[in-house]
């Protein structure tokens, strides 16, 4: 029987390599078909999200929508662990490696914006194992996009481009005129109001898709609290939180609305 599930990720690559590591078979025994793909940065990145069907055939009968629930519980529990690993990741990266990454970054960055001829300042540094590039100017405004898309997938460009020439270990942030520290002020206060009203509710609560660095300010924010768990669901780009009781039964909102109106006997 054949066993599928839909991925998705920056490139076709990607996907494979994690539907591998799923189904514990090499790449090279996966048939796929690419259901969607969105185009990135400008049109200078590889696709930066691809959703891609992926299948292999085995004896195993599982149904299909078991199949995707196993899939996205592994997501999630790699989704866990990947602030240590970045962590770990950039504590092995020597003074010059680093050094050559940060001059790689702003090479490239001053070819860039002088093509899109806009009016911005930028300034890369080091700190703590890391490249930073932060960008400010008249024009800084374009480089976010829409709810941050757009510094999104130049962060996820100049990642890659590190990646390819070398600098793999070497990390690396991005920040538009203090975009993302605002943010995540934001998600913070709104991640313990959210919580505060699953509690007072009874009812869990689903956030807007997001991106994994903004899902883990909101796992990070309440995994403190006693009366809440948090876990994501969903395949990117429609990935998202969800806040829930730890204990007890829930109700999602529209049980309660048909609770509210039903007459009594």
């Amino acid at each position: 029987m054949r066993r599928s599930v839909e991925v998705s990720g920056k490139t076709v690559d990607e996907v494979l390599e994690r539907a591998s590591r799923y189904f514990d078979v090499p790449k090279e025994n996966l048939s796929y078909e690419v259901l969607s793909e969105n185009r990135g940065f400008l049109g200078i990145l590889v696709p930066r999200t691809v959703r891609v069907r992926v299948w292999v055939g085995s004896d195993e009968n599982v149904p299909e929508h078991e199949e995707q629930q196993r899939f996205q519980t592994k997501l999630n529990e790699t989704e866990k662990i990947s602030d240590r690993k970045e962590s770990d990741r950039s504590e092995t990266v020597s003074t010059e490696e680093l050094g050559k990454a940060r001059e790689e970054i702003r090479d490239f960055f001053q070819n860039l914006i002088l093509k899109m001829n806009i009016d911005i300042e930028y300034h890369v540094r080091e700190n703590g194992g890391r490249v930073l590039l932060d960008i400010d100017g008249q024009d800084a405004g374009l480089l976010i996009g829409k709810h941050g898309e757009t510094l999104e997938a130049l962060e996820s460009f100049l990642k890659i481009l590190l990646v390819k020439n070398g600098f793999a270990r070497v990390g690396l942030d991005v920040d538009v005129s203090g975009y993302k520290k605002r943010r995540e002020e934001t998600l913070t206060k709104l991640a313990r109001k959210m919580a505060s009203k699953v509690v007072q509710d009874n009812r869990r609560f689903k956030f807007e898709p997001m991106n994994a660095r903004e899902r883990r300010i909101i796992h990070t924010t309440l995994k403190d609290n006693p009366k809440i768990i948090t876990y994501s669901i969903g395949e990117e780009p429609e990935r998202r939180v969800v806040v829930d009781l730890k204990n007890g039964k829930k109700k999602d909102s529209h049980q309660r609305k048909s609770l509210s109106t039903r007459k009594k006997p």
